[in-house]
């Protein structure tokens, strides 16, 4: 649902989007680049591989220096990020959880706390919020729908388009969705969604009100700036408390 909705918009931008491709070969014209998968070819001005990152921690003696590496070549940390090592922490795509420079900061954090005898606050990793900066740029933290009703929670869920609200509309920036995912039994906040320019700014609500372990009512209960993009989060938040307003 929130992909088709950011296709829907980036296809406003005259981009065709294809699935399930697979390259079977790339030529460098020197004017251009010439793609074939299947039956399907383009020739396009340039070609962007985008196709993640891996652990790469071959050289370090890791072994010999008694620091345990896990699957997939990851160092092994607790929640304080200490290796099996003392004195020796690993952070950031060396260890667990998205490849993300946000997450790595707070792990950073966290084991300098650590180091210096502070509390730490150790990461739920399902809930660090995730950006795709497209246009317009997709985030998302927590469970989807389909996750939640797999875990065995009683899901509710609350969603309204971005042109529901005024902001969107008086910045020409209707196209997008809020979607959150909740859990009817305790009314708490397990998953949020948004398609929208500002996407990355609006899940920052949800994120903090779910730490603070605020849940979807009390959000829907909070006064919002209007004309404001984040009216589209309060209203998905009353949505999934069962009493839209606009929508």
């Amino acid at each position: 649902e929130i992909a088709k909705a950011c296709a829907k918009e980036i296809a406003k931008q005259n981009v065709k989007i294809v699935t399930g491709a697979k390259m079977e070969n790339v030529e460098d014209t020197g004017d251009s680049v010439k793609l074939q998968s299947g039956e399907d070819s383009w020739e396009v001005d340039y070609l962007c591989i985008a196709a993640g990152r891996g652990v790469d921690v071959e050289g370090l003696n890791l072994d010999e220096a008694g620091v345990k590496v896990g699957e997939n070549g990851l160092l092994e940390v607790d929640g304080a990020m200490r290796t099996s090592l003392k004195g020796v922490y690993a952070i950031g795509d060396m260890v667990k959880g998205p490849a993300l420079a946000h997450k790595s900061s707070d792990e950073g954090v966290i084991a300098v706390e650590d180091a210096a005898g502070m509390d730490t606050h150790p990461i739920d990793y399902p809930y660090v919020p995730r950006v795709t900066f497209c246009m317009p740029q997709v985030a998302s933290f927590g469970l989807t729908e389909a996750q939640a009703k797999e875990a065995g929670h009683d899901v509710v869920v609350g969603k309204v388009p971005m042109g529901a609200v005024g902001a969107p509309t008086v910045y020409g920036d209707r196209g997008g969705m809020v979607k959150i995912i909740g859990d009817k039994t305790y009314g708490e906040i397990l998953g949020g969604h948004i398609v929208s320019p500002k996407a990355a700014d609006l899940i920052e609500e949800l994120v903090v009100a779910r730490d603070l372990e605020g849940g979807y009512s009390e959000l829907a209960h909070t006064i919002h700036p209007h004309p404001a993009f984040a009216e589209a989060v309060l209203e998905a938040a009353r949505a999934t408390d069962g009493w839209l307003v606009h929508g």
